[in-house]
């Protein structure tokens, strides 16, 4: 079932959200004060956009009371946060923009957390933090909470509630460290006038070094101690395993003993200047062990200060590497998305999925299945599953571990498939995933040894499903397209050729005729009808087609182009901009303006036509007859006309061509009472 994230705000960038989100929560918009209540029923987590119109925060706190079992996540508008932080009933604190990365981790962190000295170790940490970045020193030194704040830190210091926050998030556990470490060691200055001063930080609270040693000792990041030149003094038990070495092999050494080769001189350079100035550095380095093996840290540095000089420095670092491998493979499945765009088959697609678990994700064993009339067939078979497994059947939807997975649209894992009835027949491939690639196909993948999939394995092969979906989305799109575009292809020509023979007959025998009589005349009107018939049926069928390739058109240009050829000489042209420029067909544009003038001479009785710019656009508009508000909205339709010798065709073109170019068209009433038509969204150019 979908854990549901509840977000109350009014300028929600759904891309953030869909980006940071697990794939396994959903989220849920609140528009009023009144949203927010049936919504908490179903909520685990609520983002709060403090100061978000119409619902103020004192609401959003009497709605939390009254209901409860939610946490608040609450996102600021960028404003400076203030010490109120400290008093506001929330798990979390972000600040404006959030990237979805962000907002991701606090999400993650609240959906882990319950009540307890856990959740309000996470708070404070949070919060303090946000104000450390974002106030000066002074200004949090006169504030009452912030002190209380770092107190209730320190007494949370116990190896237990450490462990918990390392676990949920190593980052955390960083800040919360460095907070703690931060306020030990300052005194209050001797006052001038000789009068007592206020206690110290150290003295002022229940504190004693073995509660930092047992909390580092205890801590899962590593921390190394140093002296003012890089000599290390100390590090804790997390710095030996995450190292390789041993505290007797790196004690009085420089953590150049670490050094892998990955940063230049430079970097190091501007490493030191910043801790030499009493600044704290932070930034990622790539180590290597003694084995020769590399892995990725988060690294603070700080000062010790003593006497407003270092005395020497304190590293907390926080082993990234799976994180940067997660990262590096998700960037690499985002750019497999090219060729899987790129494909021309779903049996294209197929293969180059297989080979994207296979390269990316070092999956040795898969095999791709695509639905067709009811069945999943396997239509790519990777070399090491060939190697294992027999011929890998077809399955009917809802048969076998495949066709349950892709019946139910549900990804599933097994840690060992023999524990299931007809599982044994997959030895030696004993552990198995299964993704749905929605309606069009599964994705199964398997290892040889139990339990070998862990959560982060099945969202990576869910991002592959997911750019699978979207390639095969467009494969099918395209080729219903091409199917439409065939079809109307063919009855353009059946018409053409069915009514053009007998009609050459007609007019060839028509000519022969001396005796010019009326009905002679209106015989050859009638020809010359049909003859517009044939070409406004060919122009719509062709004009249709999406614009692929489109360049910049001058469309003051083109308009006096195709004026000459239907212009009347009661009748005149206006082009109310000097450069009026859009990225489109230039032929069919010509088509779109010869449509439009000769419905507004011939239909429209109009003296004036005139053609000008729009912020997003341009429209064409005259001063005829116009058209009655009530016919506004059919006069787009195939057929529609005000006359008995109108195709009915020459509107549905000037739409037909507007789609093309992704051009939204609309009709109104000009200012002189006739109409205007208006074509808006084109990628517009101007001189400068």
């Amino acid at each position: 079932m979908d854990r549901d994230v509840l977000v109350i705000d009014d300028s929600v960038d759904r891309q953030v959200y869909e980006r940071g989100l697990n794939p396994a929560y959903s989220y849920t918009l609140a528009e009023t004060v009144d949203d927010i209540a049936p919504s908490f029923a179903r909520s685990e987590v609520v983002v709060y956009d403090h100061g978000r119109p119409g619902i103020a925060f004192p609401e959003l706190k009497e709605t939390v009371r009254d209901i409860g079992g939610s946490y608040c996540v609450l996102v600021v508008t960028g404003a400076k946060p203030t010490p109120e932080l400290l008093s506001l009933p929330c798990t979390d604190y972000l600040r404006k923009p959030v990237d979805g990365a962000a907002l991701g981790q606090a999400v993650e962190r609240a959906m882990g957390l319950s009540d307890g000295d856990l959740r309000e170790v996470i708070s404070l940490t949070r919060k303090v933090h946000v104000l450390d970045s974002a106030q000066s020193g002074s200004e949090l030194e006169q504030s009452r909470a912030v002190h209380d704040a770092r107190r209730r830190l320190r007494e949370l210091a116990r190896p237990g509630v450490l462990c918990e926050i390392e676990r949920i998030d190593a980052d955390i556990l960083s800040t919360h460290l460095d907070l703690i470490q931060g306020a030990t060691d300052e005194r209050q200055a001797p006052r001038a006038d000789g009068g007592e001063t206020g206690r110290s930080r150290l003295e002022s609270v229940d504190i004693s070094p073995w509660k930092f040693r047992e909390a580092v000792e205890s801590a899962g990041h590593a921390v190394v101690f140093t002296d003012r030149d890089g000599v290390i003094e100390y590090v804790n038990p997390a710095f030996e395993e995450l190292t390789g070495y041993a505290e007797s092999e790196v004690i009085g050494h420089t953590p150049r003993i670490l050094n892998s080769g990955e940063h230049d001189d430079a970097f190091y350079e501007r490493l030191w200047d910043t801790i030499d100035a009493g600044d704290v550095w932070r930034g990622e380095l790539v180590n290597e062990r003694p084995d020769g093996e590399r892995y990725v840290i988060e690294q603070t540095i700080a000062p010790l200060p003593r006497g407003g000089e270092p005395r020497g420095y304190v590293a907390i670092n926080t082993d990234i590497t799976q994180k940067r491998q997660r990262e590096e493979k998700i960037e690499a499945l985002h750019e497999a998305t090219r060729d899987l765009l790129g494909a021309d088959s779903p049996s294209t697609v197929a293969a180059e999925v297989g080979a994207a678990i296979e390269s990316i994700l070092e999956f040795r064993i898969n095999v791709i299945r695509v639905h067709r009339d009811g069945q999943l067939q396997p239509v790519h078979v990777n070399d090491k599953a060939e190697e294992l497994l027999a011929e890998r059947p077809t399955y009917d939807v809802g048969e076998g571990f495949p066709g349950e997975a892709f019946e139910e649209q549900q990804a599933s894992v097994y840690t060992d498939i023999r524990d299931h009835d007809g599982g044994t027949a997959l030895e030696p491939v004993v552990s198995w995933l299964y993704v749905p690639i929605s309606e069009y196909g599964i994705i199964s993948v398997g290892q040889t040894d139990p339990d070998a999939f862990d959560e982060t394995d099945l969202n990576l092969v869910q991002i592959i499903a997911s750019n699978a979906e979207v390639a095969l989305q467009r494969l099918q799109k395209e080729r219903e397209l091409q199917r439409e575009n065939d079809r109307l292809e063919q009855f353009a020509s059946t018409v053409s050729h069915d009514l053009r023979n007998p009609l050459q007959v007609a007019k060839g025998t028509l000519s022969q005729l001396d005796d010019s009589t009326a009905g002679v005349d209106r015989l050859r009107q009638a020809h010359e009808r049909m003859e517009e018939v044939i070409e406004g049926v060919l122009t719509l069928t062709r004009q249709g087609n999406r614009v692929e390739d489109p360049s910049p058109v001058d469309l003051g240009a083109v308009a006096r182009s195709c004026w000459t050829h239907v212009s009347s000489c009661d009748t005149e042209l206006v082009v109310e901009a000097d450069s009026l420029v859009v990225s489109g067909d230039d032929d069919r544009l010509k088509h779109l303006f010869e449509n439009l003038f000769r419905n507004a001479v011939t239909h429209g009785q109009a003296s004036t036509i005139r053609v000008g710019p729009l912020d997003s656009g341009f429209y064409v508009a005259d001063d005829g007859v116009g058209i009655p508000e009530e016919e506004r909205n059919s006069i787009f339709d195939n057929g529609y006309t005000t006359s008995a010798d109108g195709t009915g065709l020459g509107l549905t073109i000037v739409e037909e061509i507007a789609s093309a170019h992704d051009w939204d068209v609309s009709v109104t009433e000009s200012g002189t009472g006739g109409a205007r038509f208006e074509f808006v969204a084109a990628t517009q150019y101007r001189d400068e």
